[in-house]
């Protein structure tokens, strides 16, 4: 009889549960639970976009505790070096590898702030490109220009410090987005916690709706 009852208090559960906040629109939520402990997250949201999240979860008792799985990854690092076609000078060109969905690349063009050879920090160009007389470069060390003009932490990258093995004058330089950055905001907004009452889901953790419906009209009823 108690191993029934454990059984029971830890078993999971199946359906979909649609968010109340559906009837008025636009925002409209749907959790998808499956019996092996997964689920998905279908949201249309008017400002964070829509979209559709997975992950898994854990029913212990009444309580459902979701961990959604990461979107956004880190792309690798890296350093490419070439010729350039001014042999007296020295090309340094940054490009910056933003947090992305798997097997997905996300380029964009910055200012940035270059050290080279442990010297004094020099500003690139809105392309990420800074052009010097030739040199031999055994080290880069790069800070976003939000660090260095405004004080601001915000953004994190893999790697700051650059060694090229080669005395080429063309270096391309392909810094990484940290993942501490962070991922969609989606993932900040979402419920993770619910207590299950019957046919209806009762968030206990933040719950962006509260707001508009108040506590007790929030929750998510089972269809299908």
């Amino acid at each position: 009889m108690i191993l029934l009852l454990s059984l029971s208090s830890i078993a999971q559960i199946d359906g979909k549960f649609k968010h109340n906040i559906c009837e008025f629109g636009p925002n409209c939520f749907v959790y998808k639970f499956n019996e092996n402990g997964t689920f998905e997250y279908q949201y249309h949201q008017d400002i964070l976009g829509s979209g559709t999240l997975t992950g898994t979860y854990k029913k212990i008792g009444d309580t459902l505790k979701l961990n959604p799985n990461k979107v956004l990854y880190a792309a690798k690092s890296k350093i490419i070096e070439k010729e350039y076609k001014n042999s007296d000078s020295t090309k340094i060109e940054i490009k910056f590898q933003r947090l992305a969905e798997k097997g997905k690349t996300d380029i964009e063009n910055w200012d940035w702030y270059v050290s080279i050879n442990n010297a004094e920090f020099i500003k690139t160009n809105e392309n990420g490109v800074l052009t010097i007389p030739r040199a031999k470069v055994e080290k880069i060390e790069i800070k976003d220009i939000l660090k260095m003009e405004i004080g601001d932490d915000f953004l994190k990258l893999t790697d700051s410090i650059f060694r090229p093995e080669t005395d080429k004058n063309y270096i391309e330089i392909f810094a990484s987005e940290s993942e501490e950055t962070g991922d969609i905001a989606i993932l900040d907004w979402m419920t993770k916690t619910f207590v299950l009452k019957g046919r209806k889901l009762y968030p206990l953790t933040f719950e962006p709706e509260v707001g508009f419906l108040g506590q007790k009209k929030t929750y998510y009823r089972k269809f299908e």
